[in-house]
């Protein structure tokens, strides 16, 4: 590919990311349905044309957004998978990854951009289709191998393995809204969190 291809690429990819990143600020703070591309296009310090030229609509962005921020949750579970250690082990490097994001601010937007998608009616379908079509695409179902074999190893508690899980997204998401809201939010260490579901012998090891 001849180099000025290339550099146009770069560049291209680029714009979008900065389009995308203003994006998930303006629908966090004003949801999707008030949110306008002249709103996206200030906050990314671009034209209106500019933002037009990259995405046909709010609605793609947001689309675009919502299958960023499921990727990310995912393979955010997958190198947990990866990781050597016990299942509680990998549990809290995940935690610690998660709150990290968090509070670095990398995350925190496209965690509210999941919430919305999940609970607001107005959302396009297609992003109805992201989070509710195959389970191996969710966040939640993700984690529910982990759950079961740290239950299996006698790590953590006895429970419907999947209430588990979305009790422990609901932590994470609950945490994200509070740092939005409240900058100077303190979050919890990750042991804090874990010891909700570990059993009684591993929170006192």
């Amino acid at each position: 590919m001849p180099r000025d291809e290339n550099k146009n690429l770069e560049i291209r990819d680029a714009r979008k990311e900065q389009i995308l990143s203003a994006a998930a600020k303006v629908f966090a703070r004003r949801g999707m349905v008030a949110a306008k591309i002249s709103d996206i296009a200030k906050e990314a310090q671009l034209s209106h044309g500019l933002v037009y030229h990259y995405f046909e609509s709010k609605e793609q962005i947001f689309v675009t957004l919502v299958k960023k921020a499921s990727d990310k949750s995912i393979e955010v579970v997958n190198e947990a998978n990866q990781y050597n250690g016990t299942p509680i082990q990998k549990l809290t490097w995940m935690t610690e990854t998660i709150l990290r994001s968090i509070a670095t601010g990398e995350g925190i937007y496209l965690y509210l951009i999941m919430i919305q998608a999940s609970t607001s009616d107005a959302v396009p379908a297609e992003v109805r289709d992201v989070l509710m079509g195959d389970n191996a695409n969710s966040p939640v179902f993700a984690t529910i191998p982990i759950i079961i074999e740290g239950q299996n190893e006698g790590e953590i508690v006895k429970e419907d393995p999947v209430k588990l899980a979305v009790t422990y997204y609901a932590f994470i998401q609950g945490l994200a809204i509070n740092k939005i809201q409240w900058k100077e939010c303190p979050l919890p260490e990750a042991k804090l969190i874990m010891n909700v579901f570990q059993t009684k012998q591993e929170v006192t090891k």
